[in-house]
């Protein structure tokens, strides 16, 4: 859905209810991965970051969620992987930057579970771009995750699996 689609009416206090359960699971579900920071983000957004910010390098956005009215879940790929996740229909172009990133709009308790799938993927890409090499708290969190074993967990098209393997390195 696009933002004017979400923004034509004026949704009711119920509808808002519903969507800030939704965007509350789907928050409640990404805080918890290793070394995920939660904070505010623009136009009623919480953002989910790796690590904490320091001087030596910035943190890595792996997306956000906007509350009511929107429940629109933002998230910039690769361009490779942003490609093939819009041909599967996993997500559509974002609704204001269509050309750099993806947005998919939760609506039901049905779309929760897509919501995190995208940004796991986006959270594994991320994890394993880090510098393995640097000793910070976050890197010490999540050396121990496989990500070749999370990858395979998502259950990806073949299509889908070429590129994110091609993206991320798997050892």
């Amino acid at each position: 859905m696009t933002e004017n689609e979400h923004t034509s009416t004026t949704p009711t206090a119920s509808e808002n209810r519903q969507i800030d359960s939704l965007v509350e699971q789907v928050i409640t579900t990404v805080s918890s991965w290793p070394a995920v920071v939660v904070g505010k983000g623009q136009f009623n957004s919480t953002t989910f970051q790796i690590g904490q910010p320091d001087e030596a390098r910035r943190q890595s956005e792996i997306g956000h969620v906007h509350q009511h009215p929107w429940g629109l879940v933002d998230i910039s790929y690769p361009q490779s992987l942003r490609e093939q996740l819009l041909v599967e229909g996993h997500t559509e172009k974002h609704h204001v930057v269509p050309e750099r990133a993806t947005t998919f709009a939760l609506e039901s308790e049905d779309d929760i579970e897509q919501a995190v799938f995208l940004l796991r993927l986006s959270y594994l890409y991320h994890v394993s771009s880090l510098d393995r090499e640097t000793d910070t708290d976050e890197q010490v969190e999540i050396m121990d995750l496989d990500v070749a074993a999370e990858i395979s967990k998502l259950q990806l098209s073949d299509e889908l699996h070429t590129v994110v393997t091609g993206l991320i390195s798997v050892e």
